[in-house]
């Protein structure tokens, strides 16, 4: 261990191997603009992308028609800067300089409690040498912009924590709150959903704040703690002001269409959590149908992430502690939506919303083994032997929860009408998902297809209350929200056909159990 606090990496190195495995995996994308002579505009016909450079080109020339305009305005507006430059590549410098801030600030980050060596090792291994990551930097997401936003503020929260005693005056201090509540609050018109990291950072700041006035008479450090507390919240009104202007312009009421569609589109269910992130993190088969889909799957480090997650939020230091309650508000903040499911965390690269976490998720993951192994050398022996053991305890508990599937209501037949309209029956208990047994279809025909579905003829949204799933044995219909009806109609997309035979049925609800634990909880499904 000395040879590694004794090892230094120079700063440079660790930022010219970001910029040569971002320009590796930019320019060899296989769908990158002229890579591919099917697709000749590349990325840009994805929908996201596509909606990306059609707003740049359209804020180039002054351009805030309702069309153009599908998301916040911020990263298409700093596309257009490089438009002239670089026209089907607008994104290209603002991502490696988000990409390389972001680099910069862990590594300052990390070497607080570790060595550069250590720091450089896992942000060459999460980040640099980590495909599905390094690629989601280098395809256009807005993501990319909220690592450079959250780049800069945890910097700034680095500076203010080791901040023992402030010589400024109460208008400098109440001036870098605002300065540090403005650039966050950009984040309302880049990503909105991430300003929600506000429930973390504005308390973090004030708290260093005040842990840097512990000297001062108590009506002064009231007056600072209170002045500061105001500049963050006009700081945060320049952003939502900025948010707000633009919907009026380009929408026609403050609110703007993006908030509207996504609420619409997606739903948003908070009473799902636990189930959700249980699927995107250990087990992604046994509801969804998509095996080897979970993060833990592709990355079992995250097992020791969460244990030392969970540890620093309990004994950890206040800007261990900062970063731990960031990292478990991210994924609160996202998992509750309908339309992320694990069947696109891959496939659809809905892994981006968390690439900021895996550096710092290693972070956490490397800790435990430091504090397994660096137990004081008069016990090392015993010391190596507990926490050792401590570690194991935690993996076991952590490992041991599954999913128990029960069956629900049953269901009756009612008719198959035109357009392969099946309408059924059940008593009206709960159901979590209905599988179809013979229905035929096309991955993209089954998930993404323009499906109806009625439930006590009530409409249910596609995305935001079901989805249609593929299944080895036919197709699973999964509801976003367990629903209670007695009457159903199921019209499926003209691409899904249903057996030629006799169609079975048979709806499922699915719980929490504990059983023996395993790594690995979405194997191959079976054929029911």
């Amino acid at each position: 261990m000395k040879y590694l606090r004794e090892t230094r990496i120079p700063i440079w190195l660790v930022l010219g191997l970001g910029t040569l495995v971002y320009c590796y995996f930019y320019l060899n994308h296989p769908a990158l603009p002229g890579n591919n002579l099917e697709y000749p505009r590349g990325w840009w016909g994805w929908f996201d992308q596509g909606e990306y450079i059609k707003a740049a080109a359209a804020i180039r020339i002054g351009d805030f028609s309702h069309a153009k305009h599908a998301y916040p305005p911020l990263y298409p507006a700093i596309g257009s800067i490089f438009m002239p430059v670089l026209p089907v590549h607008p994104f290209f410098f603002f991502n490696l300089l988000s990409l390389l801030a972001f680099a910069y600030v862990f590594v300052a980050f990390a070497t607080r409690y570790m060595s550069q060596l250590e720091a450089f090792a896992l942000l060459a291994i999460s980040l640099y040498f980590n495909e599905i990551i390094i690629l989601n930097f280098a395809i256009p997401w807005t993501t990319t912009g909220t690592t450079l936003i959250y780049a800069v503020t945890i910097y700034q929260l680095l500076q203010k924590s080791k901040q023992e005693k402030p010589s400024d005056g109460m208008a400098l201090q109440s001036a870098k709150a605002f300065l540090f509540s403005s650039a966050f609050s950009l984040l309302a018109i880049l990503r909105p959903v991430d300003a929600g990291a506000a429930a973390v950072f504005y308390p973090a700041y004030l708290y260093f704040s005040f842990k840097s006035l512990s000297g001062t008479a108590a009506p002064r450090r009231t007056a600072l703690l209170l002045a500061q507390a105001v500049s963050l919240g006009a700081g945060l009104l320049v952003g939502m002001g900025l948010f707000f202007l633009f919907n009026l312009k380009v929408h026609g009421h403050v609110l703007g269409g993006y908030f509207q569609s996504t609420a619409t589109a997606s739903g948003y269910f908070p009473l799902e959590l636990p189930r959700k992130i249980f699927s995107l993190v250990f087990d992604s088969n046994t509801v969804f149908l998509e095996p080897n889909g979970a993060l833990i799957t592709h990355f079992p480090w995250l097992v020791l992430s969460i244990i030392g997650v969970t540890a620093a939020l309990v004994r950890g230091s206040a800007m261990l502690r900062v970063m731990a309650a960031a990292l478990c508000l991210q994924f609160c903040l996202y998992a509750p939506y309908g339309d992320l499911l694990p069947n696109g965390v891959y496939r659809y690269y809905n892994i981006h919303y968390f690439k900021w976490m895996f550096p710092y998720l290693a972070f956490f993951g490397w800790l435990v083994v430091r504090w397994i192994f660096q137990s004081p050398a008069s016990s090392r022996p015993k010391g190596l032997t507990v926490r050792t053991l401590v570690v194991l305890i935690a993996v076991a508990a952590l490992l041991s929860p599954q999913y128990k599937v029960k069956p629900a209501s049953p269901i009756a037949l009612e008719k198959i009408g035109p357009d392969n309209r099946v309408a059924f029956s059940t008593n009206g208990d709960g159901i979590d998902f209905i599988d179809f047994y013979g229905m035929a279809g096309g991955f993209n025909e089954i998930y993404l297809g323009d499906h109806h579905m009625l439930a006590d003829g009530k409409p249910l949204n596609r995305v935001k209350e079901f989805r249609l799933l593929p299944a080895p044995w036919g197709v699973r219909v999964f509801f976003n929200k367990r629903v209670r009806a007695k009457e159903f109609v199921l019209t499926p997309d003209k691409g899904v056909n249903l057996p030629a035979g006799e169609l079975t049925m048979k709806a499922s609800t699915y719980r929490f159990r504990l059983g023996m634990p395993k790594l690995i909880h979405d194997a191959p499904p079976k054929i029911h």
